[in-house]
């Protein structure tokens, strides 16, 4: 019984002897996040903007993320989702439901086995539709940038976009990595 945790790390060494790091994909990648949307309560974002002036729920119906090298490394982030809430303006309350679908660009961090987006950076929204609503969310959002920035990184702070728990390799090397590498179309963990 003694001999079972000596083999188990006489195993991990052998694995990974000759092997400085891992890599997984940009599919893998899209395809958690796809698993994890379908989570009841993964999909949610809550929005109170400007005070009261928007009441808002996101639910995030898909994510596509694309991997790129540039700039050091970022992560692009495309959001499908759909809009409910009420918009305050002109003394009013206007009940929205729209399509709106925000891009922006992260960093990503490590913390245990689980990897997740920082400092998300919005770089478009776009509502679609041509209602007046829409319009008026349109015009709204705008001044908002920044609050509504402030929400998609509170959510990708709490939702990871990959856990490293795919393969026993995967979970055992999890607890070795010192850093990730965003490079084009993969994140490269380093390990010792």
């Amino acid at each position: 019984m003694r001999l079972l945790p000596v083999f188990f790390v006489v195993l991990l060494s052998l694995l990974l002897s000759g092997c400085n790091s891992f890599r997984v994909s940009e599919d893998e990648v899209n395809q958690e996040v796809a698993k994890r949307l379908l989570e009841p309560k993964a999909n949610h974002i809550a929005l109170m903007l400007g005070g009261n002036t928007l009441n808002l729920d996101l639910l995030v119906n898909a994510a596509h993320i694309h991997l790129t090298e540039r700039d050091g490394g970022l992560v692009l982030v495309d959001m499908m989702t759909d809009m409910k809430g009420t918009l305050t303006a002109f003394g009013r309350d206007f009940s929205l439901t729209t399509k709106v679908n925000p891009s922006f660009e992260s960093g990503v961090r490590l913390e245990e086995n689980r990897v997740y987006l920082v400092a998300a950076k919005l770089t478009k929204v776009e509502v679609e539709g041509s209602s007046f609503n829409d319009q008026m969310l349109r015009s709204t959002l705008g001044p908002l940038h920044g609050d509504f920035e402030k929400a998609l990184a509170d959510y990708f702070n709490e939702h990871p976009v990959y856990v490293l728990d795919h393969s026993p390799f995967e979970a055992s090397a999890a607890v070795l990595v010192k850093d990730i590498i965003i490079k084009e179309g993969e994140l490269e963990f380093d390990i010792f």
